[in-house]
């Protein structure tokens, strides 16, 4: 795509006129679009209000507009998609619709996020199930026969490795992947990667609002899942509800009903990207994230092992400082907690000059 191109993506995001955005790893910069859509239904419920069928139907149109997109990023079919709050409510659905219990072993990582940690953690507690912790890279050797379930990063959100998702599938156990730093990020297929589960954000990389994000479930695995939250569109009849059967298609471990405001911001944030290209989007910041973390190591920081991938850490003495100095010049970053390291986001909407001042910054 024309260099001219870039420069009209990067105009989607005006705080790019202020500063480096190099944290999307958290959350992503707001498009314009996605904020005009959130205010246009906002000032419709304003006007409008919010009761009546015709509002109601509206709004489930709107959330059934939102699924398809993400089915569509996903790769997958719509009946395999939740829409969720979190990557952690798709990691929590998982491990508690499985009903893992005791001596039951999950393998997962040393490079996990809490958001995935956590429900291993309560899972353990109440169910009595193993959890063991190997390296990122030596999760596929690790599996044993006693692993039922492989849950793991995509993409580390510590190194910005990615998981060798081909071995992980050959292999017996279920596999869980938490795409907080894939879905948007890299490119995703997720019948062709061979899991059985993908949780994902949206306020990340897909550049939606807090509180949003998507599921996709293996068709064939839906069967023996059970319903760990109900909410009433888990049934096939609301209306009564008590006697009903739960619906049979991923749509039962929706989180609930989103914002109208969300949905629309969550659905024109994609739709922009759609627009541009996410192969494109995808191969710029790829390659750009490969030249700042070669540079880095050129210029003799302890760059982590990574993969193809949107994320950039390198080690550090003081991070909480180095962060804090780098925002003072207009380059935002983060450090991660506990790992001694700081941690560059690199964009589609990142731009060569942005890296070069990083570098120079970094370098000093």
């Amino acid at each position: 795509m024309p260099a001219a191109d870039a420069a009209a993506f990067r105009a989607e995001f005006p705080v790019l006129e202020r500063i480096a955005y190099l944290n999307t790893g958290s959350v992503g910069p707001v498009p314009s679009r996605g904020a005009a859509a959130a205010r246009e239904r906002i000032d419709t419920e304003l006007l409008e209000g919010r009761i009546g069928q015709s509002a109601w139907e509206g709004l489930l149109a709107l959330s059934e507009r939102l699924r398809e997109a993400y089915a569509r990023v996903l790769g997958g079919d719509i009946d395999e998609v939740a829409v969720t709050r979190s990557t952690t409510d798709g990691c929590n659905a998982v491990i508690w619709a499985l009903e893992l219990g005791e001596g039951d072993e999950v393998l997962t990582s040393d490079e996990e996020h809490p958001g995935l940690l956590a429900p291993l953690n309560q899972a353990r507690r109440r169910r009595g199930i193993s959890v063991r912790v190997v390296p990122f890279a030596e999760l596929a050797s690790a599996i044993t026969p006693q692993t039922k379930l492989v849950a793991c990063s995509h993409v580390s959100w510590l190194s910005g490795q990615v998981a060798d998702v081909e071995a992980l599938a050959a292999a017996d156990p279920m596999v869980l992947l938490d795409g907080a730093q894939g879905l948007g990020a890299v490119p995703v297929d997720v019948p062709a990667l061979g899991c059985d589960f993908y949780a994902a954000s949206g306020q990340k990389w897909l550049c939606g609002p807090n509180s949003s994000g998507c599921l996709w479930v293996r068709s064939e695995r839906l069967a023996e899942m059970s319903t760990p939250w109900p909410i009433f569109e888990s049934v096939v009849d609301p209306e009564h509800a008590l006697d009903s059967p739960m619906r049979e298609d991923a749509h039962r471990f929706d989180s609930g009903v989103l914002a109208s405001s969300s949905a629309a911001w969550s659905l024109a944030a994609i739709e922009l990207f759609e627009e541009y290209g996410l192969a494109w989007m995808q191969e710029r910041s790829g390659s750009l994230a490969e030249w700042l973390a070669n540079t880095l190591r050129e210029r003799g920081l302890d760059v982590m092992p990574r993969g193809r991938s949107t994320l950039v850490s390198w080690r550090d003495p003081d991070p909480p400082t180095t962060v804090e100095r780098l925002a003072a010049q207009g380059l935002v970053l983060r450090h991660i907690p506990g790992a001694g390291v700081v941690r560059a986001s690199v964009g589609a909407w990142s731009s060569e000059q942005e890296l070069d001042r990083l570098v120079d910054a970094v370098g000093r």
